[in-house]
This record gives structure tokens, C-alpha cells and sequence, in this order.
């Protein structure tokens, strides 16, 4: 009530209300491994996002809805069918003290079957690690966050957060495939441009979470990055520091382990011709983290590469991405994706979109190749009342 309270008062007093709106629909054919042979799925997967924005002299909000369905027909082998659900909202304060002080407020909660197959676009796992013994867990997650954020002068910028964060399952059989785990987490960052081609940051992150399983972990990231352009088309970044992770139980001594984080980079953006643009990235990047199954400590090492050609109203694009966890719980566990997709814009506001993805893993019960093609519609648009 107070947030519904709140959002409409800053409404009402916005010189500028908007609204935003999206539809997806995607037909997809997709095999995948099980322990009885292969098994192939005619899919239907339905999404959309409603969006209301307020912008003020002194503030903005933001709120956003987001649900997803997927219908699930079995085509041959030991295919299950099924339907999944999935709903996601995000609510956006900001208002600005001063002229270089701003205070914001972000709330977003996920809950529904969230899909973890390796092909899964659901989940963004940067650190990879042991995954649950089946497709589909019912979730929620839940973060809130309050930031502050005040720049010195036009070159050095200070932000400061903390909140709190709640992940894992949700009901008796989906902590025992997936653990809740929850508690606070907060995070700083100072950045600054030393000039037009070199910027600077020192960033820190920590939180404390909580395990269903009886476990608390603490974890504490500190890291120095830099950002240099080296040509208007050419930026190349790389970071470095170090990662401390504390793991406790009641009838168990504690676990504790520093580790080495870093990341490095390149991204290009060539434009070829007046409507023709293609923008390519790699990087590499060495990643600690806690596993969310036993809560102990993981190391994992990634390579990604991108591409996208624009030309016109058409764009293609390539994605490769491999992760492996080098020391830890689940070690050797490995994952490897890959997918191509195009997207052509018919219409004001509608575009036909296409892909061809697969992954690839050595982690029950995924063991082996996954292969999906799809094609869809999609249509979006926005404005003010």
C-alpha cells in the first residue's frame, strides 16, 4: 500500500507519464539428452511486458510487468509435455537531491517454474556450477536495493548501495532441488575519467547469505578496472582483484578461500556502410563465486564472443559463449553454448525473429547435446498519455 501510495503521488505530480508495451510469441522445435534415450518437444512460448514511466524536475519512476508461458508438446522419446509459468516485476524511485546527488530505490521479484536447461535465455549464469536434477524448479527471487550515487566533478563519480536479496526455491519440493538462500548485500563503486580515452574504477561488492541447507556464506569482492578507447570503433577494458569467501555450519568448522578475479576484453563497432554496421565483441573473464546448491565456494573461467550486422531494417547476430568451474564444489563441470538468430523489421513496431541455438554440457541431467530452432513475432510500442 505505502508503495502504491507513493508511486501514484509521483504520478501525479510528473510533468511526463509514459507507457511502454511488448508481445512475443515463438514456436520452437527442440531435442534434447535424457537418461532414457532423446527426446523431442514442439514448443510455444508466449511473453509480454506492460510498462509505466513518470519523469519530474527533481524524479523518475519506472514500473514494470512481466509475464511468460510456455507450452510444451511432445513430439517423440521420452518427452514429458508440460506447461510453465513465469512472472517477473521491477519497480524504479529515483529523485534527485541536489544537482550532483541522487537517491534511487529498485525492487524486482521473479517467481514461477524458471527453466534451467543449458539452452535455457532465463537465467544469466556467469559462474557456472552444478545444476538441479530436473528442467524446471518453482523460484522466487527477490532484490531490493537503495543506491546513492553524487559526482565530485564532470570526471569522478562515487555510488554507494545495499539491500537485500532472497533466491532459491519456492515450496517444499523446490528447496530440496534448490536451496533458499537470502540475506543482505551491498556494494560501492568510484569512477573516474582521467580523460577522453582512459577511465578508472574501484569497485567493491559483499553480502551475507543465509542457506536453507544450514549453511551461511559471506563474500567479499574487491577490484580495480580500466576502460580505454582506443579509437572511436575500438574499446578495450580489463579488471583484476580479489574475492574472499567465508563458508559456515553449525556442526562444521568454517571454510574460507581467497581467490583471484579478473576480466579482460575488446569490443569493436565498424560501421560499413551508411545502414550497415557490424559490432563484435570477446572477452575472458575469471570469475569466483558460491555454489547455490551447497554454498560452498566455486572458481569458474568464461570466454564469450559476439557479433551483430545491421543493415537496414534486418540484423543478424552470433553468440558463443564456454564456462568451466577450474577448482571448487562441481569441479570440471562444463558448459558450452552457441546460437546464431536474425531479426527483420516488417512493420512499425513488429518485427519476425528467428535462431538456432545449442548447448552442450557434461552435468546430470543435461549430459550432452541440446538443439532448438525457433521462430516467432514480436511487436512493441510506446508512449505518453
Amino acid at each position: 500500500m505505502i508503495l502504491a501510495a507513493a508511486l501514484g503521488l509521483l504520478l501525479a505530480a510528473s510533468e511526463t507519464v509514459g507507457w511502454e508495451a511488448a508481445a512475443e510469441t515463438q514456436e520452437r522445435a527442440r531435442e534434447e539428452p535424457t537418461a532414457d534415450g532423446r527426446a523431442r518437444y514442439s514448443e510455444l512460448g508466449l511473453r509480454a511486458q506492460l510498462g509505466l514511466s513518470a519523469q519530474g524536475p527533481d524524479g523518475r519512476a519506472a514500473l514494470t510487468y512481466a509475464p511468460s508461458f510456455l507450452f510444451s508438446q511432445a513430439i517423440s522419446g521420452p518427452a514429458e509435455p508440460g506447461t510453465a509459468a513465469r512472472q517477473s516485476g521491477r519497480l524504479m524511485l529515483e529523485t534527485r537531491l541536489d544537482p550532483t546527488t541522487r537517491l534511487g530505490w529498485r525492487t524486482s521479484a521473479e517467481w514461477g517454474l524458471t527453466d534451467f536447461s543449458p539452452l535455457s535465455g532465463q537465467l544469466a549464469r556467469p559462474v557456472v556450477g552444478q545444476l538441479p536434477s530436473q528442467r524446471f524448479v518453482r523460484t522466487l527471487g527477490i532484490d531490493t536495493m537503495l543506491e546513492l550515487t553524487h559526482a565530485f566533478s564532470r570526471r569522478v563519480q562515487l555510488a554507494v548501495a545495499g539491500g537485500m536479496e532472497r533466491g532459491g526455491g519456492l515450496g517444499h519440493d523446490a528447496v530440496a532441488a534448490l536451496p533458499i538462500q537470502v540475506g543482505p548485500k551491498a556494494n560501492a563503486s568510484l569512477v573516474w575519467a582521467a580523460d577522453r580515452t582512459d577511465s578508472i574504477t574501484l569497485l567493491w561488492s559483499g553480502s551475507r547469505a543465509r542457506f536453507s541447507i544450514d549453511r551461511t556464506t559471506l563474500f567479499s569482492d574487491l577490484q580495480a578496472g580500466w576502460t580505454h578507447r582506443a579509437s572511436p570503433q575500438t574499446v578495450f577494458d580489463a579488471a583484476g582483484g580479489l574475492v574472499f569467501v567465508q563458508s559456515s555450519a553449525t556442526d562444521s568448522p568454517s571454510i574460507t578461500g581467497t581467490y583471484a578475479t579478473g576480466a579482460a576484453g575488446v569490443s569493436w563497432n565498424l560501421p560499413v556502410a551508411p545502414q550497415r554496421a557490424l559490432r563484435t565483441s570477446a572477452h575472458l573473464r575469471l570469475l569466483p563465486g558460491v555454489d547455490r546448491f551447497t554454498a560452498l565456494a566455486i572458481q569458474t573461467v568464461r570466454g564469450e564472443g559476439t557479433a551483430e550486422l545491421t543493415e537496414g531494417r534486418l540484423r543478424l547476430g552470433a553468440t558463443a559463449s564456454e564456462a568451466r568451474v577450474i577448482s571448487g564444489v562441481g569441479e570440471g563441470a562444463d558448459e558450452l553454448r552457441l546460437e546464431a538468430r536474425s531479426s527483420w523489421i516488417a512493420a512499425r513496431g513488429w518485427s519476425v525473429e528467428s535462431g538456432l541455438g545449442a548447448a552442450w554440457t557434461n552435468q546430470a541431467p543435461f549430459v550432452g547435446w541440446q538443439v532448438q530452432g525457433y521462430l516467432g513475432l514480436r511487436w512493441a510500442a510506446q508512449g505518453l498519455f
